[in-house]
């Protein structure tokens, strides 16, 4: 789809559904798992982490566009036509099928003859990258022996939810349960911030700490302070593009009991 077509041209200001300085947002994301996750085995939390286990979800690409015309109506109509018979949305990142299944919004400026758009794309299938790094090491925020520093250029500024109790394990019983010791995995949170020199290596960063986070098994994680968690990740990350040069972003694993 070529937006220039419709005198339309990328908008890089906020909107109600995107803080993100660029134009196009989800880009960056990793989309949560689906299907069954875990089980409960009553005394215990089985994480399924092999690789016919890992089944992940689609992702929202919004695309954020200004359309300037002396006819803004009849340029509107156009590119809503375009974006709903669009399959495959071509951007700076790569190119990815799509489908326009949620609304299109449309904020109107007459006097000004200006329109801003937003369009909602739905990512089906999502496929991870390949990891083309190796490992650096480290004992200060490594995971499998990736530096998220180092490799990844992640800065991590809070954490919480090591030192957390999990809610006790249920099990459906006729008479009440009374059982209090089993306790399900904790979430931990790592407030996050990827540096890079540009967007590309950030996206290409990004891309392959993700593909490092849903990677099969579990992960081993040490902490500030060489603390050692296994961790398993199920719920995705979600990623705010400040600027051209800075990501942030919430990491949420599970922690397996120790």
């Amino acid at each position: 789809m070529n937006s220039g077509s419709y005198d339309a041209f990328p908008y890089v200001g906020q909107t109600k559904d995107s803080k993100d300085c660029i134009a196009i947002s989800g880009v960056f994301d990793l989309p949560k798992r689906k299907g069954t996750t875990e089980y409960n085995w009553g005394t215990s939390i089985e994480p399924f982490v092999d690789a016919e286990d890992i089944e992940l979800d689609g992702r929202t690409l919004v695309l954020s566009l200004v359309v300037r015309s002396e006819n803004v109506k009849s340029q509107l109509d156009k590119l809503k036509k375009a974006c709903i018979s669009c399959r495959r949305l071509s951007t700076g990142f790569g190119s990815f099928n799509v489908i326009c299944k949620d609304e299109i919004s449309v904020e109107e400026y007459v006097s000004l003859n200006m329109a801003i758009v937003q369009v909602k794309f739905w990512q089906q299938s999502y496929i991870p990258a390949e990891i083309g790094i190796n490992p650096s090491g480290g004992n200060n925020y490594v995971m499998d022996g990736y530096s998220l520093n180092a490799d990844f250029g992640i800065y991590v500024s809070s954490r919480s939810g090591v030192e957390t109790v999990g809610k006790r394990i249920e099990i459906g019983t006729t008479l009440p349960y009374m059982q209090n010791e089993y306790r399900e995995p904790t979430t931990l949170t790592l407030k996050c911030t990827m540096l890079g020199n540009s967007l590309e290596w950030l996206y290409s960063s990004m891309s392959q700490f993700s593909a490092l986070c849903i990677s099969p098994g579990l992960r081993n994680l040490i902490l500030k302070g060489n603390e050692r968690l296994e961790i398993y990740f199920k719920d995705g990350i979600t990623v705010t593009v400040r600027t051209k040069h800075v990501l942030e972003f919430d990491l949420k694993c599970r922690v397996m009991q120790q």
